[in-house]
């Protein structure tokens, strides 16, 4: 934990706190600029749904019908999609920068390459998305269903948004409670990322980095965790049975409580590992302090 602190120097304000302390998310906007909606081009999102490049910053487009809508390159800084219907939709190089998508769907939507710092995704639905190598830095997609999603190569790690006073405000992903089951996260960096209560069986999380990542009560049941990187993470009362951590490195990791039963630790590194209240093979050296 006094690891992920050293990114709280100076004037820095954070926008999802630590796991151990109180939650504290800075408000959507608090980093954007003033809303510019083009008014010609929300009426052509309206009357057409599609509007690529279009500017909608801080549009107001709660519970709309968008589905199968074309964004592509559609600037939605700030904008208020609580609620819309977003299915089949493409936001391909979209900007949605502090906009609010709670309770939105987005089924078998596209946000390749999305650039997606403060966003709001809270109870979104993501089933069977594509999110491949888009930019997910400091997201928050609690109670988020992403299960079946397609998120290869997808960046979900710590966001540093700059102001014009010269602060800078931290943004940590956050996925609790996010239903990610059979989801694709290959290669997906999710380094110091909430995934307490989250659901992630049977999910494809091969040569994914989660260093420092903060897991409790997670489900992994049958993951696919080959050659991850969990260096430095804190596991608590997880469930691994029938994972696959073959060569994994787990170098340092903290785990408590941790049910490993039948999951494979083929040739995976734990030098400095901390297992703790755990039944794990005789081969394997515990210690615990």
């Amino acid at each position: 934990m006094d690891n992920m602190k050293q990114l709280n120097p100076g004037n820095l304000v954070l926008g999802t706190a630590l796991a151990t302390t109180c939650l504290a998310l800075l408000p959507l906007g608090a980093v954007s600029n003033s809303p510019a909606v083009n008014p010609e081009d929300l009426q052509q999102l309206r009357s057409t749904n599609t509007c690529e490049g279009c500017n909608l910053q801080g549009a107001d487009l709660q519970d709309q019908n968008l589905k199968g809508a074309n964004l592509q390159g559609a600037n939605l800084q700030g904008a208020n999609l609580q609620g819309a219907n977003l299915d089949d939709a493409y936001l391909g190089s979209a900007n949605l920068q502090n906009s609010n998508l709670s309770q939105a769907t987005l089924r078998r939507a596209s946000l390749t390459t999305t650039l997606k710092q403060a966003t709001n995704l809270q109870d979104a639905n993501l089933s069977g998305a594509t999110l491949v190598k888009a930019k997910l830095k400091g997201v928050d997609l609690r109670r988020a269903n992403l299960s079946k999603a397609i998120m290869e190569d997808a960046d979900f790690s710590v966001a540093v948004v700059e102001t014009t006073q010269g602060n800078r405000h931290v943004f940590f992903s956050d996925l609790r409670a996010a239903n990610l089951s059979s989801s694709n996260l290959r290669n997906a960096t999710l380094n110091q990322v909430y995934l307490e209560d989250a659901n992630l069986s049977q999910a494809n999380l091969k040569g994914a980095s989660l260093k420092q990542a903060q897991l409790k009560y997670t489900n992994l049941n049958g993951a696919k965790l080959n050659n991850a990187d969990l260096r430095k993470a804190s596991l608590e009362s997880v469930n691994l049975s029938d994972a696959d951590l073959s060569s994994a490195h787990l170098g340092k990791i903290a785990m408590k409580d941790v049910n490993l039963r039948d999951a494979n630790l083929s040739n995976a590194d734990l030098s400095g590992a901390r297992l703790c209240q755990m039944d794990i093979p005789s081969s394997i050296q515990a210690t615990c302090n």
